[in-house]
């Protein structure tokens, strides 16, 4: 893919100008011995210890470690998905004055007040995963979500032949989310016109509730044929809805992402296929953009006093079905390190 390779290029660019540019003098020392700035980039997320969010700020601490000893990261931000106490978490960093933030927001507008004030305190804040995109955040990394979306109902449609009824769990007021709802609606009405999109339903990102509106959807419509949980966490719950009521065998569930539930659900069968995209390469991605961010150069910036940040970076997505899981997909999304 031509863009990440062009990615790939900048990091490597950004690395080399760091080794040959120097530093200002300060407390920690490269491997040739310079004395560099201690730094602090922290990365803000709604749901501490996800095994997703693990993967991004794995992503995220390794380019930190490339750069050299005196960068240092911290992961920040509520247990369980709350947007109230994310934007809180984001606010108390403001005082704290990092040299740089990337967030990814559990609510779209919830959030915009805290990154503006993060912005106007002079801290570069760059999102990822879950956009915001009316805040003054300086750019994105994350998923192209409407691609995500039709990638899905690619996959809805080779489950069911391409005729069937079709539900959505997502969460509304997420952006991203809403692109990937958008996208599965749009791929069927152009390509897969026997393929109905007859629900759309709020599980507000949580694995009970998810379980309790499926649970209810299929007891009022017993005809649907798939259900597509949009996010990373609800398909557990849908999962086991289609398991009480003894539908496994007549309602395809797909997955978002892919964790050690998904795992367990698509080698039993409950779950019949995920979409995946590439936390660690988003949260590789982000840390370059936010330092890039807190390092003005003479390239051009539309962001000044902050240095140029590309306005958005997208990883690849694909689907994958249960019966084509292997070692090596488990290998790159499974076990993130814990933080």
């Amino acid at each position: 893919m031509k863009r990440t390779s062009a990615l790939l290029l900048t990091g490597l660019l950004l690395l080399s100008c760091l080794t040959g540019c120097g530093g200002a003098p300060a407390s920690s020392a490269d491997g040739g011995g310079t004395v560099m700035k201690d730094e602090l980039y922290s990365m803000v997320v709604f749901s501490k210890g996800s095994e997703y969010f693990n993967w991004t700020y794995a992503g995220f601490t390794a380019a930190a470690a490339a750069m050299g000893s005196h960068i240092k990261t911290e992961l920040v931000g509520p247990a369980e998905v709350d947007a109230a106490a994310e934007s809180k978490a984001l606010e108390q960093l403001v005082a704290k004055k990092p040299n740089g933030i990337v967030v990814t927001s559990a609510d779209s507008a919830t959030l915009v007040p805290s990154i503006n004030r993060a912005v106007d305190a002079g801290i570069p804040v760059v999102g990822f995963d879950v956009d915001s995109p009316e805040s003054r955040r300086l750019g994105f990394v994350g998923t192209d979500n409407y691609s995500f979306g039709c990638v899905a109902a690619d996959i809805a449609a080779t489950l069911t032949g391409g005729s069937g009824q079709a539900a959505i769990l997502y969460v509304p007021g997420n952006v991203d989310l809403e692109k990937r709802l958008n996208g599965f609606k749009d791929t069927c009405a152009e390509k897969y016109p026997d393929l109905k999109v007859t629900a759309e339903l709020n599980h507000e990102g949580e694995v009970v509730k998810a379980e309790t509106v499926t649970l209810s959807l299929l007891q009022s419509n017993p005809e649907i044929d798939v259900v597509f949980v949009a996010e990373g966490l609800g398909a557990t719950g849908a999962a086991s809805a289609v398991r009480s009521l003894n539908m496994s065998g007549q309602v395809k569930v797909i997955a978002s992402d892919f964790n050690t539930s998904t795992n367990d659900l698509m080698t039993s069968g409950e779950v019949a296929a995920t979409i995946v995209d590439d936390p660690y390469f988003i949260g590789w991605n982000a840390f370059l953009q936010v330092w890039s961010a807190a390092h003005p150069t003479d390239r051009p910036s539309d962001n000044a006093p902050f240095g140029y940040v590309a306005g958005g970076i997208y990883c690849t997505v694909e689907g994958i079905l249960s019966e084509n899981l292997t070692d090596s997909v488990r290998d790159k999304y499974l076990n993130p390190p814990s933080f």
